[in-house]
């Protein structure tokens, strides 16, 4: 019977192990500060647009406020035309990705048709807020960037292990 009982706990032991070696562990905080960094991602704004769009609503905002960073969002859609009032212009959007490689641009058209399928469907949230600036132009922007990185290519993804583990689930620690 001790023997029987010794050979269960070996295999409970051995089993665990087979567990822990195969299912990868939590994402660290030391790895979640890498994350922002696993797809190597292109600009979309152009400087031009970006430097316009901060030196106008520096003018009227305190750089580094949430209300500057709203509005500056804001400015830049309007200013490429892209946004009009709570109406996404997806031919305006596209053509921010025009010079990207084939499997860059097919990612960021990937995401601006998604976002435009989310944000039509919370417009209504936008047309009952009251401020200085339209939130519009920040959600755009935000639910744009965080699609093309979930959409990210394969050849643009880093093997660093912190960007494998968030590829493959695994949750924060």
């Amino acid at each position: 019977m001790r023997t029987l009982n010794h050979l269960v706990l070996l295999l409970l032991v051995v089993d665990s192990m087979r567990f822990y070696t195969t299912t990868p562990s939590c994402i660290s905080k030391q790895q979640q500060s890498e994350l922002p960094y696993c797809c190597q991602t292109e600009p979309l704004i152009p400087e031009h647009v970006s430097t316009k769009c901060k030196e106008r609503e520096a003018a009227n905002h305190n750089p580094g406020t949430e209300l500057f960073e709203v509005c500056y969002q804001q400015c830049i859609y309007e200013e490429l035309e892209a946004v009009d009032g709570l109406e996404i212009r997806v031919e305006k959007l596209y053509a921010l990705a025009e010079g990207f490689p084939a499997d860059y641009r097919h990612a960021v058209h990937l995401a601006i048709d998604e976002c435009v399928k989310r944000l039509r469907k919370t417009r209504h949230m936008f047309e009952q807020m009251n401020a200085q600036c339209s939130l519009f132009g920040f959600a755009v922007d935000r639910c744009v960037r965080l699609l093309i990185y979930e959409n990210c290519p394969t050849a643009r993804w880093s093997a660093a292990v912190a960007c494998t583990k968030s590829r493959q689930g695994v949750p924060f620690c």
